[in-house]
């Protein structure tokens, strides 16, 4: 796990390195400037740089106000205030590898169709935009009742937070099909065949988004009780955090009550549990965990160096209160269900582009990957235990799209199969 790859400096020397009055500003400067000499020599050269003008002030908007507003900082807002730098995180790398890879991929596929040079970029930028609404959308309603804030307006601000994280796959599915079927509608392209070009491109970047998961720590999996393969997490980590929480860490098994409580059921011997006086049959009220107060300097030197963090805990039962200090460094073991995710992108990819000659039956590669994923996915959840169940059952909301999914993608691919094979594949008329 590693969520920041590494921080860009706040300042270079005498100047800050993203600001209205910055190196990043200086070099745009000077290089419109070098783009105006070079203009006025070439042909339509100015009457170019206007069509551009917008971009430049979009790229001083980002280098000037979005940049700097979202650099780490410890104590923001205080006397106390120090920027660490600029995070560039290992879940958005992967990302732009994934979204780089699948335009790669797709590109040959797409002009197959017939589809122009120029008119690809607006396909790109219909499906990363739609795609990352969608990953974006699908979070918000999955977790509305856990996002910050008590008003609809806050709620809806926090939901508007991009770089806090907060996207989800299926959502990323649909809303990058929901922007491609927009563009076909555009450009009059068949969208099936489109789709079916897609398909290999929508694969890989789950791939590679999954390794992302992993270096973010998130769509963890529940802990390994036997010799199956397993990884651990650093302190801190959602899968950390979340068996701390639950007191599973700490050695202790519980389950549920008729008076709905949690009852302690069982405590593993050695454990921390054990050692300081929790016994089977005691109530546990909570198990509360802080960071431990440290000075900004601290603070700033510990986010450089991409050290843990320090925790420290509380364990109520109905008959002890103790405070945790020394908690262990790294989670119990737990299925690596991000690895098991990435590997199945790969090679569902690897499987749509080995369709033979799929632009013969529209929708076929669309349809059985929807149908294959859809099963992945469903057995994938198994071993995830970020979920919990939706509409009384214990099937998780990804389980439950999986299997609407499943019974599309078997419909899209019986009814592709039983259709003539196509004559040319476009469809339509070509762009």
């Amino acid at each position: 796990m590693r969520q920041t790859l590494f921080y860009l400096p706040h300042e270079i020397g005498p100047l800050k390195l993203f600001g209205l009055v910055s190196w990043s500003m200086l070099g745009l400067v000077l290089y419109l400037g070098i783009t105006l000499f070079y203009s006025y020599r070439q042909p339509k050269g100015i009457s170019n740089l206007y069509e551009g003008f917008f971009n430049w002030i979009v790229g001083a908007a980002v280098l000037g106000f979005v940049l700097p507003a979202i650099e780490a900082k410890v104590a923001p807002g205080t006397a106390d205030q120090i920027v660490v730098g600029l995070p560039v995180r290992g879940y958005g790398m992967m990302m732009m590898l994934g979204v780089l890879t699948a335009v790669g991929i797709s590109y040959r596929r797409v002009m197959q169709l017939g589809v122009a040079k120029e008119s690809f970029l607006g396909l790109v930028l219909w499906t990363v935009i739609g795609g990352l609404l969608g990953a974006r959308l699908f979070y918000i309603v999955q977790k509305w009742s856990e996002l910050e804030g008590t008003s609809i307006v806050e709620k809806l601000w926090t939901a508007l937070q991009f770089t806090e994280g907060g996207l989800v796959v299926y959502g990323a599915i649909l809303g990058g099909i929901a922007g491609i079927l927009g563009w076909t509608l555009l450009q009059k392209v068949a969208p099936l065949s489109l789709l079916d070009a897609i398909v290999p491109a929508f694969f890989i970047g789950l791939a590679f988004g999954r390794i992302g998961c992993l270096m973010n720590g998130c769509c963890y999996g529940g802990v390994v009780e036997s010799g199956l393969p397993a990884i651990e997490f650093p302190r801190g980590a959602p899968a950390y955090m979340d068996q701390l929480s639950s007191g599973r860490l700490l050695g202790i098994h519980t389950k549920p009550t008729d008076a709905h409580q949690t009852a302690i059921d069982t405590v593993d011997p050695g454990s921390w549990a054990e050692r300081n006086g929790i016994q089977p049959g005691q109530i546990l009220d909570s198990v509360q965990v802080g960071l431990v107060p440290l000075a900004p300097q601290r603070q700033a030197e510990a986010m450089r160096k991409h050290a843990p963090a320090e925790l420290e805990g509380l364990v109520r039962t109905d008959r002890v209160r103790t405070v945790v200090r020394e908690l262990p460094t790294r989670s119990l073991p737990v299925h690596p269900s991000q690895i098991y995710a990435s590997i199945t992108g790969f090679l569902l990819c690897f499987w749509s582009l080995c369709i033979p000659r799929w632009v013969q039956r529209p929708g076929l590669v669309f349809g059985s990957g929807w149908l294959v994923y859809g099963i992945l996915r469903f057995l994938e959840e198994i071993v995830r235990v970020d979920e919990g169940g939706q509409f009384g059952t214990e099937l998780s909301i990804a389980q439950w799209v999986s299997i609407v999914g499943i019974l599309f993608g078997a419909i899209l691919t019986v009814y592709s199969w039983s259709r003539s094979r196509a004559k040319s594949p476009i469809g339509q008329t070509a762009v």
